[in-house]
C-alpha cells in the first residue's frame, strides 16, 4: 500500500531564505563605478582631448611665427654651428689619450725645438712630429731626450734638412702601451 503523506508536497521542502539586500547593493555599487568611469572617459575624450589639441595647435602657430622671424640663412648657420659643437664635443670626449700626450711632450722637448705638426695614431701607438730646431746640435739633443724617455719604445728619424738657419725634421715615436692608455 502506498504511503500517505500528512503534509502537502509543497510543505515537505523547506524554503530557503536568501538575503535580498546583498545582490542589490553589489549591483548598485557596480553601476555607480561604471557610470563614474564612463563620465570620466567621456570628459577626457570630449573635453580635455580637444583642449589639448587646441593648445598644441596654438604652440605650433607660435613656433611657426618664430621660424618666420629667423631667416633660412641664419637657421642654416645655427644648425651648422650646432653640428660643429656636437662634433667638437665628440672629438674631445674621444681624445682622452691625446690630452695626456701634450704635458708629457712639453716636459721632454728642448726649448729650442718647435713642433708644427703632430699626428697621434692610437691603435699603432705612434706619434709623428714635424718641427723646427735651431741647429743639428739641438736636434741631436732632442733625439737623445727621446732616447732617454721611458715612455718611448723607439724612434725613427724620417727626414731632416736645413731651411734657412733652422733645421726642419720629421720623427716618428713608437710609444709604449702604458703611455697612451
Amino acid at each position: 500500500m502506498p504511503q500517505q503523506f500528512n503534509q502537502s508536497p509543497l510543505n515537505q521542502f523547506e524554503s530557503e531564505n536568501l538575503p535580498v539586500g546583498w545582490p542589490w547593493r553589489f549591483f548598485s555599487a557596480s553601476l555607480i563605478i561604471f557610470l563614474t568611469s564612463l563620465l570620466i572617459f567621456l570628459g577626457l575624450t570630449l573635453g580635455y582631448g580637444p583642449y589639448l589639441r587646441s593648445q598644441i595647435q596654438e604652440t605650433d602657430a607660435k613656433i611657426n611665427q618664430l621660424l618666420e622671424t629667423v631667416s633660412k640663412e641664419d637657421q642654416e648657420k645655427f644648425i651648422q654651428f650646432y653640428s660643429q659643437l656636437v662634433n667638437l664635443k665628440n672629438l674631445l670626449d674621444n681624445h682622452i689619450a691625446s690630452s695626456k700626450i701634450f704635458p708629457w711632450l712639453e716636459k721632454i722637448t728642448n726649448q729650442k725645438v718647435y713642433y708644427g705638426n703632430l699626428n697621434l695614431r692610437v691603435p699603432e701607438k705612434e706619434l709623428e712630429l714635424e718641427g723646427l730646431a735651431d741647429s743639428y746640435a739641438v736636434l741631436g739633443e732632442q733625439l737623445e731626450a727621446f732616447n732617454q724617455a721611458p715612455e718611448i719604445e723607439r724612434y725613427l728619424m724620417n727626414q731632416s734638412q736645413v731651411s734657412g738657419n733652422l733645421v726642419q725634421f720629421k720623427v716618428t715615436l713608437k710609444l709604449k702601451d702604458e703611455t697612451i692608455h
